[in-house]
């Protein structure tokens, strides 16, 4: 009976950044669960690979090419989505980049910062703003706006990227409070997490130290422990949560600029 409180079933998720790492493994959870799956994407490849997983489930797979920062993509999305569902119940705003914004203050301009402004935190802003109607529909339905743990840590050359994500912690927090009742805004604060776009740091062993030193937990996060997070997150088991953050970091409380700047200048 505490199992059923997890479940998904006929419910409709959204998750941006689904074809791979952290994205890919929110997606097929839910799926599993019993969640139809509309996955955004930039590489339509994986989107193929995702959707073939998820309908495995027994579940709806809709895959929507999209460049996040592409403001046109973005308004089609909601319309893409009504042509196939009546409702959304989940929205998981997941995809997001360090990118160009990673650097000095003398390096990154503003237009770079504004670049890491849009791909981390606009476009999370704008996808909410465009899906509300379908979210009204939806059953209890959840957001769910994945952050960093960079959100609250202090490091130098990440000044625009931390201040997208800790941009997103506020507007999740404020955004909760509007849309409450009826809908429920969360947010998850991962660590390091090993993912495609990281695998260069394992395949480094000084690196890796590095990158695992601070975390007590002495490992790096895998993409299923931001999406066992997400699953809480968007069933009836955290009813009665919302408006906060959740950092799945493996206790990490600090990580010294030398670490992540060895990691970042080996890209």
């Amino acid at each position: 009976m505490l199992l059923d409180a997890f479940k998904l079933t006929g419910k409709t998720a959204l998750v941006t950044g689904a074809g791979k790492g952290i994205g890919r493994a929110i997606a097929l959870s839910y799926a599993e669960l019993g969640a139809n799956i509309i996955g955004i994407a930039r590489n339509q490849q994986e989107l193929d690979s995702l959707a073939e997983e998820v309908r495995g489930h027994g579940v709806k797979a809709l895959m929507i090419t999209c460049d996040i920062t592409d403001q046109q993509q973005l308004d089609q999305v909601p319309e893409k989505i009504a042509a196939e569902f009546t409702a959304l119940d989940i929205l998981v705003n997941n995809a997001g980049a360090a990118g160009r914004g990673w650097g000095s203050l003398e390096k990154v301009d503003r237009q770079r910062f504004e670049d890491t402004l849009t791909i981390n935190l606009t476009s999370a802003y704008s996808l909410i703003h465009g899906c509300l109607p379908l979210l009204r529909q939806g059953r209890e339905a959840a957001i769910i706006n994945v952050s960093s743990a960079l959100s609250w840590m202090v490091d130098k050359n990440f000044s625009a990227y931390a201040a997208a994500k800790a941009g997103m912690n506020q507007m999740t927090k404020v955004i909760s409070y509007e849309l409450a009742p009826h809908i429920r805004v969360n947010g998850i604060a991962p660590g390091a997490v090993d993912t495609p776009s990281t695998a260069f740091i394992k395949q480094n062993e000084a690196m890796h130290k590095a990158t695992t030193r601070w975390i007590p937990l002495q490992r790096m996060g895998e993409p299923m422990d931001i999406a066992w997070a997400a699953v809480y997150l968007a069933s009836s088991a955290s009813a009665f949560v919302s408006g906060k953050i959740l950092e799945v970091d493996g206790g990490m409380q600090a990580l010294p600029g030398s670490a992540i700047e060895a990691v970042m200048q080996q890209q």
